[in-house]
């Protein structure tokens, strides 16, 4: 039997990124047109629509839907659809589902899982996604339909930047044979997932591990790696002239800092399993659940060519805190460390420095090793919550602060630090609080000014908003 008897438990959801519109951070609309295009503007950011935005083309097989942008005639781009499913979230560990207190959430639907294929068929929970720069600035003008799609299946997706006031729009068709594929013949993301003990379902251990694995993700941008669930421990960023050397040692987990009583070690060692191990032609998608008294805790990797959004959601006992931070590694030495508050920024260079505290809104770290920036960000209902930043620059041996995972030094080690005990959040346990952690990546090419990861941060915090019409003769 699978799981423990406190294994009867699973967590979460991933919410569409492009979609809700944030508050924080929010500008006025300027006027229509002004401003950059959209494909100009974002070039690295998706666009996620809901399958509930296009009902007409509900019920379609999600292998038969297209799109293409209109630019003086019609030209396919790159489409993926990736269906999500309503499960309790036991089953995910392949256990029966928990008939005494279920907890019914929508995860990404996968084959290969125990949290299983999906209908097929597009559905109200699924996300179609293009990237925003394949929308197009310009419609057809007269009423026309590209080869190879069903007549009258049209759905014209148009996308608003509450920045600029751009508009691009893209469209939707059933396809009507199959020359036409959805890739459109790109392929943005590779992801190889390889456990190293064999086949997922027949040789993980649910109730304990560690599960090492030699997991791949690989873009024109960037690589990373994965050595199990939680051991996340290499980018090498490839835009531009980076060196295209690996500059994370480890993308850590703690209560504190030294205090290695919980780290993401700890959580490999105990019970957990994988949701979705996905690739399509636009994004791979990476998710899984389980961190010790947390077995439903869950966190989401959503990979696209130049940026990767982290989505974790806390489910566990009252905490008394928690830190969600990047190690770097030897190879970063050299970096320059900026954040929000800290426009001038420290070198990267194992001598401790004393940057000014507080939660900032974006890091960054830049050098000849390429330009990583973080966007961070918690979303929750728990009143109370203070949080900081956490930045560590000490190369000592033996160091100061105990190294609890990774190497035995610390190089530019960044990020959130919630100081503050935190409520109970597992819904199995009756509590209705939440608590949601988001880092998103962008990887570029060296030498960005502040303003780019400025810009970055702007954009997360006003997304596009989207709207759908028919579009028919």
């Amino acid at each position: 039997m699978r799981g423990t008897t406190r294994g009867r438990r699973i967590g979460g959801l991933l919410a569409t990124l492009s979609i809700a519109v944030a508050t924080a951070g929010s500008v006025a609309r300027p006027a229509a047109g002004a401003g950059p295009s959209i494909a100009q503007s974002r070039p690295a950011d998706p666009v996620v629509v809901a399958g509930s935005l296009v009902p007409s083309l509900n019920n379609v097989p999600v292998g038969d839907i297209v799109a293409f942008r209109w630019s003086n005639g019609w030209l396919q781009v790159p489409v993926q659809v990736d269906q999500r499913k309503r499960v309790e979230l036991n089953t995910v560990y392949g256990l029966s589902a928990n008939a005494t207190n279920p907890v019914n959430v929508v995860v990404y639907a996968d084959p290969k899982t125990y949290a299983g294929a999906g209908s097929g068929m597009l559905g109200g929970l699924d996300e179609i996604v293009v990237m925003a720069r394949d929308m197009g600035t310009q419609t057809s003008s007269a009423f026309s339909e590209p080869a190879g799609v069903s007549h009258n299946s049209g759905v014209r997706v148009k996308a608003d930047d509450p920045l600029t006031g751009a508009t691009a729009s893209f469209y939707l068709f059933r396809r009507s044979g199959t020359t036409l594929t959805p890739g459109a013949g790109h392929h943005n993301v590779g992801y190889t997932f390889r456990l190293l003990s064999g086949d997922y379902k027949s040789t993980y251990g649910f109730s304990a591990g560690p599960n090492p694995e030699n997991s791949v993700v690989s873009t024109a941008s960037y690589t990373r790696h994965f050595g199990d669930r939680w051991l996340d421990d290499q980018i090498v960023l490839k835009a531009g002239a980076a060196t295209r050397v690996d500059i994370v040692d480890r993308h850590k987990a703690l209560f504190a800092p030294g205090n290695c009583t919980r780290s993401e070690d700890t959580f490999d060692s105990g019970e957990g399993a994988f949701i979705a191990n996905i690739v399509g032609p636009v994004r791979a998608i990476r998710s899984y659940i389980g961190a010790n008294s947390g077995p439903y805790t869950e966190r989401t990797h959503l990979f696209y060519d130049r940026r990767e959004d982290i989505i974790t959601d806390l489910r566990v006992h009252p905490i008394p805190s928690i830190m969600d931070f990047w190690d770097y590694s030897p190879a970063a030495w050299g970096m320059r460390y900026t954040n929000s508050r800290n426009l001038g920024g420290v070198d990267v260079d194992g001598a401790p420095d004393s940057p000014a505290s507080g939660a900032p809104n974006w890091e960054k770290v830049d050098g000849p090793q390429g330009s990583l920036t973080h966007v961070e960000r918690v979303n929750t209902n728990i009143s109370g919550i203070s949080k900081t930043n956490y930045y560590y620059d000490n190369a000592t041996t033996p160091n100061p602060v105990t190294q609890c995972t990774g190497d035995k030094f610390s190089y530019g080690a960044s990020g959130t630090w919630v100081t503050s005990s935190i409520a109970g959040t597992d819904p199995h346990q009756g509590y209705t609080n939440f608590f949601q952690g988001r880092d998103t990546l962008f990887f570029e090419a060296p030498g960005q000014p502040v303003s780019v990861a400025q810009n970055h941060n702007r954009q997360i915090y006003n997304p596009l908003t989207l709207a759908a019409s028919l579009f028919k003769g």
